[in-house]
């Protein structure tokens, strides 16, 4: 699977489910002069497509101006470990064969990826036989309760790239964002965090309607990720807890002035307990 989705020239067209949406989307992988290129593109609604040529990623939105970030994968999607590496995430899942199924017309290989405890979420993968590409994911609650489901129906895989991708690759895209202030490590302590997950990215910057800086931190156990915003306590009272159907969660909490929000893919639990328990490094534990 880590090698047909960084080599493969294919397409999907697929259906994106969460909760009581239903997102129709294609999307194209190639290589072109041996750099990766992928496409993906949404059906419905507003114009909200992405574009990746090697690790820049750019974002086509409505009535948005085009910007572009550093990222080996296009995020939301896929998760990224799966095309980069499934040893960064299995100590902290159990993986198990769970039989043989039929997803786009063809038979796929079921594959469990259960977590080892009840901070994280699980998930259900079928691989196509003969591509060893994906063609189904579900993320699954501790109850084993749908909250999303990445569905491929139509599977096209070429010998060449796409002209599309040809295209897009030479196209000349916005220049990476780069963020006010990056540190090397964070001012900041974790008292608790769910085993395996550790900081990815530190770095300082402004948020759309808050004036004063706010330090971003994300952390990853490999296979999913959360985002952890720290500023001064605003006027507006952020929500202690917030969860949707398809698994999103958000958490907060106020330490003096200071005010944390934790949020990602994960039960709420855990973003709580990782709200409530950060501090400042110069403090100590």
């Amino acid at each position: 699977m880590q090698q047909a989705l960084s080599d493969a020239q294919f397409r999907y067209s697929l259906i994106h489910l969460q909760s009581d949406h239903i997102r129709p989307l294609r999307y194209v992988h190639g290589k072109i002069d041996g750099e990766e290129v992928a496409y993906l593109e949404h059906l419905n609604g507003p114009q909200k497509n992405v574009v990746r040529v090697g690790d820049r990623v750019t974002y086509l939105e409505h009535d948005v101006k085009p910007y572009s970030v550093r990222s080996a994968r296009i995020s939301g999607f896929i998760p990224p470990a799966f095309g980069t590496g499934v040893e960064a995430f299995t100590p902290f899942y159990q993986l198990a064969l769970a039989g043989r199924d039929r997803v786009a017309g063809r038979t796929s290989q079921v594959v469990r990826i259960v977590s080892t405890d009840r901070f994280r979420y699980s998930y259900s993968l079928w691989l196509d036989t003969q591509t060893a590409l994906p063609l189904r994911i579900d993320t699954l609650n501790a109850e084993g309760q749908l909250l999303e489901q990445y569905l491929v129906i139509e599977l096209a895989t070429f010998d060449e790239p796409s002209p599309v991708l040809a295209q897009l690759a030479g196209e000349s895209w916005p220049p990476v964002l780069m963020p006010a202030y990056q540190a090397r490590e964070s001012s900041w302590r974790f008292g608790w965090l769910p085993q395996g997950f550790e900081l990815t990215h530190v770095d300082q910057h402004r948020l759309f309607g808050v004036n004063d800086p706010v330090h971003y931190l994300a952390l990853s156990d490999g296979l999913t990720e959360m985002s952890v915003y720290i500023g001064l306590a605003g006027q507006v009272v952020m929500p202690e807890s917030l969860s949707t159907g398809s698994g999103l969660s958000l958490a907060s909490a106020r330490h003096g002035e200071v005010e944390v929000v934790v949020v990602g893919r994960l039960p709420l639990e855990s973003l709580t307990n990782v709200a409530n328990s950060i501090y400042p490094a110069e403090q100590g534990q």
